[in-house]
């Protein structure tokens, strides 16, 4: 497993891009004619026959237009978010931010921005200080339903959430698109404690707990696999047992303890 991440590659990969089937060809043709034929004296025609491109494309480009993967990418780099190692701060905020999508926020299935809830104070610290730490800030607006207030980054947001779709947060309904957790969770050379911060962050957005009783439970509409996958992360984080029932994960809440949540 890659040990730095996201890739450029998984970030490129969530772009459309107008007649390249691989994103990263656009990239590639991009860098070769900066690389090659920016500061020469030929036209575009004369360019367009020697990088077998359409003529459009390079006049765009001339005229200082960029494939927006490629922006993108300057961007995403620009703020540190691309290649990131697995045990840095960067990571680190970048993780718990994927872990608020899957339990309490969501990313746009058309613009890619995330909004995240923020169902306590200690929550919202941790959101604010997550978004501050990446460089993209923080600001509460109202969800698109008007119905509840919502954190949300306050530039670069588009790239910000394709960053995560790169990471394997879901886009959209999560109920319908999310069958499995993250892979990079599962990377032997993945630090314990990344997998304790976004088990820490899913239970303090999901779990409630059982009245009269000493455990907690997340309920949640989500595929079966989902919900396994789920209940043994849980389990093997914080080594308390783990009941599944067809749409609830319950577990003592001697868990707090373990995650930081007493």
């Amino acid at each position: 497993m890659n040990t730095e991440l996201p890739t450029v590659d998984a970030l490129a990969a969530t772009y459309n891009t107008p007649g390249y089937a691989d994103p990263m060809d656009a990239v590639a043709d991009f860098n070769e004619y900066q690389r090659q034929w920016a500061s020469t004296q030929l036209g575009s025609s004369a360019i367009s026959t020697r990088m077998e491109l359409p003529r459009g494309r390079l006049r765009s480009w001339e005229d200082g237009a960029k494939p927006d993967v490629v922006r993108g990418i300057e961007t995403a780099r620009g703020h540190e978010w691309l290649e990131q190692p697995v045990d840095g701060e960067q990571f680190a905020a970048l993780n718990r931010l994927v872990a608020g999508v899957y339990s309490g926020g969501s990313i746009s299935t058309d613009t890619y921005e995330p909004s995240f809830s923020a169902p306590d104070q200690i929550v919202e610290e941790q959101l604010r200080v997550d978004l501050e730490t990446l460089g993209a800030g923080c600001r509460r607006v109202l969800s698109n339903s008007g119905n509840v207030e919502e954190l949300r980054a306050e530039s670069d947001t588009r790239v910000l959430g394709r960053v995560l779709v790169a990471l394997g947060a879901p886009q959209g309904p999560k109920a319908q698109t999310a069958t499995e957790l993250p892979s990079y969770l599962y990377g032997s050379e993945v630090p314990e404690g990344l997998r304790r911060e976004f088990v820490r962050v899913y239970v303090s957005n999901r779990a409630t707990v059982v009245r009269d009783r000493d455990f907690l439970q997340i309920h949640e509409e989500r595929p079966k696999r989902y919900l396994d996958a789920v209940a043994k992360l849980v389990e093997d984080v914080t080594g308390v047992e783990v009941w599944r029932g067809k749409k609830t994960i319950r577990f003592r809440e001697s868990a707090l303890d373990v995650l930081g949540l007493d």
